[in-house]
């Protein structure tokens, strides 16, 4: 007659060692993961920091702005509260308007301003 052999399950040692592969790949998928959530994090609060920056700038903008037009009002009202013409002969003003006007070209003066000086410069 013929032995039947008996099945039996994997030995202590090949459990053992199967376990051991379960838990280290267990191991470095989750390590793999954790480290792409903290990218994600380390990314989502650069982005904030990003946009914290971006509006601090446009709050420092707006801040200049309005200095620059109180600065512009300021200096309009100065010439204004000067009384009378400037002394000097039509050609000493004819030069003084000129140079104005190059001031107004490159941007320095604005149109209003150039008016005003040129008016104070003509007694008008």
């Amino acid at each position: 007659m013929r032995r039947r052999r008996v099945v039996r399950g994997p030995s202590l040692i090949g459990a053992a060692a199967t376990t051991a592969v379960v838990v280290g790949t267990a191991k470095v998928v989750g390590g793999a993961m954790d480290g792409a959530a903290d990218q994600k994090a380390a990314a989502q609060q650069q982005a904030a920091a990003q946009q914290q920056q971006v509006a601090d700038l446009q709050t420092q903008q707006a801040e200049l702005a309005a200095q620059q037009q109180a600065l512009a009002a300021q200096q309009a009202a100065a010439p204004a509260a000067a009384a009378g013409p400037i002394p000097g002969s039509l050609d000493e003003q004819l030069a003084q308007i000129q140079q104005l006007s190059v001031l107004k070209d490159q941007g320095v003066l604005t149109e209003e301003e150039f008016q005003a000086k040129k008016k104070q410069i003509l007694g008008i």
